[in-house]
């Protein structure tokens, strides 16, 4: 869930060919999206949008809002 400066949770465990959606609940109307290495969501404004990625390799994929990166909005995902 993305909320306020924060994915919440910042960080998840899942299996490898699981997905993960990212959601906007942030009544601000400020603008945020999801990006990793190997995806990036489209910009997101209005509560109820969302994003999801398929992770078809194992490891550890770190993440980010692109807008808000440099006020902590990182986070991570690791795949077995």
């Amino acid at each position: 869930m993305v909320t306020g400066y924060r994915f919440s949770p910042s960080s998840v465990t899942i299996n490898r060919c699981d997905a993960v959606k990212a959601v906007y609940a942030d009544s601000s109307g400020f603008p945020h999206n999801w990006v990793g290495p190997k995806w990036r969501s489209p910009d997101m404004g209005s509560n109820g949008q969302s994003y999801t990625y398929r992770f078809t390799s194992s490891g550890t994929f770190n993440f980010y809002c692109s807008y808000h990166q440099g006020v902590g909005m990182t986070g991570s995902v690791t795949v077995r």
